[in-house]
């Protein structure tokens, strides 16, 4: 726990705001209970991840509530305020493009590293990452 909680946390406070903190304990606590179940074909961080991504999921289906897309942000984009400004781009991503992302560009995993944690095809990842590229982009240039 103590190698891979401040990289699963921050991942999961990107990903849900406040409730980060919460959804790492209850992904920790998850995988202490299926320990047995990790079979070593993937990292374990990636196993991990997987389990928090879930958790993310149920958290979400429990909030049911809507992130809102570019349109209502207001986004300062001065050099010093470039991470903010990316974080809020972020935040305002469906949470199935802001997780791929939160995978690919911030955490540098491979996309077949992200599709396994995602539990999705390799082709659909793909897609997704693209797409919150572009969101992203525009996002960024439209405050600009």
């Amino acid at each position: 726990m103590r190698k891979y909680e401040p990289r699963l946390r921050g991942l999961l406070r990107r990903l849900a705001g406040d409730a980060g903190d919460d959804l790492a304990q209850e992904a920790f606590l998850s995988a202490w209970r299926a320990a047995g179940s990790w079979r070593g074909d993937s990292s374990y961080f990636t196993w991990l991840a997987r389990i928090g991504w879930r958790q993310f999921l149920s958290h979400q289906r429990r909030a049911k509530r809507a992130e809102p897309l570019c349109a209502a942000a207001e986004i300062a984009v001065q050099p010093e305020d470039r991470r903010a400004a990316i974080d809020q781009a972020l935040a305002r991503l469906p949470e199935r493009e802001r997780m791929a992302a939160l995978l690919c560009f911030a955490e540098g995993h491979t996309h077949v590293e992200a599709a396994t944690i995602m539990e999705m095809p390799l082709g659909t990842l793909k897609s997704l990452v693209a797409r919150a590229r572009k969101r992203l982009v525009e996002c960024l240039e439209d405050e600009q």
